[in-house]
């Protein structure tokens, strides 16, 4: 059982680490990119930032609910509510501080859950901003997998 758990930890690591490779190509697309409103923007624009907003998204869902999950689990903590995933992941050193992963979710549930329309000008700094901040923290998580823990569950 413990084998298929790190086999599955250590394709989510794949999976994570793809999806922030392309979280990170969509930032480039958009690092520079100044709105004032909708209307500012061609239809390229708008499709480059929906992507953004999809792979934030999708990247905010695998960190949450397949990384730092799999990471207590395979530590053998009791996997509890999303707030403790994310206490235990600030406890970790991942992020300072717990509210941060909690906006991003919440910022995430709104993308997904409404229309953003005209919208989108007031949440694409908020996207961005946080899209940098989900890269780093995802950095430390992968590299905390890679060298520390799955060393650890092979001895």
């Amino acid at each position: 059982m413990k084998r298929k758990q790190e086999e599955v930890f250590i394709q989510n690591l794949k999976d994570f680490k793809r999806s922030l490779y392309w979280l990170d190509k969509s930032l480039g697309k958009v690092r520079n990119m100044d709105i004032n409103s909708s209307q500012d923007l061609s239809e390229e624009d708008l499709e480059k930032i929906e992507v953004l907003f999809s792979r934030f998204s999708r990247a905010v869902d695998m960190l949450i609910n397949r990384i730092l999950r799999g990471i207590d689990i395979l530590e053998l903590e009791d996997v509890g509510t999303k707030i403790d995933v994310v206490i235990r992941a600030e406890k970790r050193g991942f992020v300072e501080s717990y509210e941060t992963l909690i906006a991003m979710k919440d910022l995430r549930n709104e993308l997904a859950h409404e229309y953003v329309g005209e919208r989108l000008v007031s949440k694409f700094d908020e996207v961005r901003e946080f899209s940098e901040k989900l890269t780093e923290i995802g950095n430390r998580v992968i590299e905390y997998g890679e060298k520390e823990l799955l060393p650890k569950l092979r001895r």
